[in-house]
């Protein structure tokens, strides 16, 4: 998240480079005989690959969100690029209910912005980790804002204001030119890289993108999942292992609503609860008026098709299964269903809020 033009896009876009010349590294230790001509060409290609869009592309912004999945040193994680622009706000809004934390992005010479503090005030409202990004780091105009702190200090009071709880200010700052494809921790580096118009020491050590993942992969908490077992009535009780949370009913809530020619209508969002694969049955979630009547409305549909994004590409999963905190898209859902519905088993609904 971040004000219009900050970098976030361009920070996804490493991201993905980053994520994907890893993957590549692990499948050539695998197989000598790999040709890594091929991988290079594909990394070379994730260039503002998530504004896919043609208005996108035509005024440089971000309009929609845009969910990719990220394979790193083992780990999934579901990456959302947000708009910056105030006129999409709304957008943001609604997707923020999709993860568990946010890299919030800045300019670190222009420091915090109007839509810095709109969406950084949606995210600790709704309880999200943050970790900063000062971006374009490299520039001659940001080693001063750098070297004095003036950003910082602004981002503190910024955070101070909006209500930030205890452990929301205990946030990590990182330095970082995506644009030139490189991150660190070390304010006297980025001060030296600024200084050098962007050239990087000698000494610096590794500065890929592989240290904001590790920082994602310390800082932000793993998916949080529903159930509705446990010692009490709230569902939380004792722990449970992951194979019980398989178990629970499927609930999925909407977070974009598409149509594809050959799929039909698709359902984009995060899995709360349980699990969906090929050919379950599934229909709309009664809520508001109806929900005292409980269980789900509308037509039953199979579901035919489970799809995880890689770039701006769907990539059926194989095996077609997607568990509690994947962000993914299904084929075969019904056609009443609106942002904001939630995907449940006919047979086996969750619980319905009045």
């Amino acid at each position: 998240v971040a004000h219009v033009d900050h970098g976030k896009t361009t920070l996804v876009d490493e991201l993905l480079k980053m994520a994907n010349s890893s993957s590549s590294s692990a499948a050539s230790s695998e197989d000598n005989n790999t040709d890594g001509a091929a991988d290079d060409a594909e990394t070379a290609d994730l260039n503002r690959l998530m504004d896919s869009g043609e208005l996108e592309k035509e005024r440089g912004i971000t309009i929609t969100s845009k969910v990719t999945r990220l394979d790193y040193n083992g780990a999934i994680l579901n990456v959302v690029d947000t708009p910056g622009h105030a006129d999409f706000a709304g957008e943001v809004d609604r997707i923020l209910s999709t993860v568990d934390g946010v890299v919030l992005v800045v300019d670190a010479a222009e420091g915090p912005k109007s839509q810095t503090k709109y969406v950084l005030s949606r995210a600790l409202g709704m309880g999200l980790k943050p970790i900063v990004v000062l971006n374009k780091a490299d520039r001659s105009d940001a080693a001063t804002r750098i070297e004095s702190g003036q950003t910082e200090s602004d981002l503190l009071d910024l955070f101070d204001a909006l209500g930030a709880d205890d452990s929301q200010m205990e946030y990590r700052t990182l330095y970082a030119s995506a644009k030139s494809g490189w991150v660190t921790d070390d304010m006297d580096v980025a001060i030296s890289i600024a200084e050098n118009n962007g050239k990087l020491p000698d000494d610096a050590g590794d500065l890929r993108m592989g240290g904001l993942l590790n920082a994602i992969l310390e800082d932000i908490p793993p998916p949080s999942v529903h159930w509705y077992g446990g010692s009490d009535s709230n569902g939380t009780g004792s722990a449970k292992l992951a194979d019980a949370f398989d178990a629970e009913p499927f609930s999925m809530t909407a977070s974009t609503v598409g149509y594809d020619q050959y799929l039909g209508r698709t359902v984009t969002g995060r899995i709360y609860s349980g699990k969906v694969t090929n050919g379950d049955a599934i229909a709309l979630l009664r809520r508001g008026n109806d929900a005292e009547n409980g269980g789900s409305s509308g037509p039953t549909t199979p579901v035919s098709g489970v799809f995880a994004n890689r770039g701006v590409s769907r990539i059926p999963l194989d095996p077609p299964v997607a568990s509690a905190g994947d962000i993914v898209t299904l084929a075969g859902v019904p056609d009443n269903v609106a942002v904001g519905g939630t995907l449940t088993p006919a047979a086996n609904p969750v619980p319905a809020a009045g």
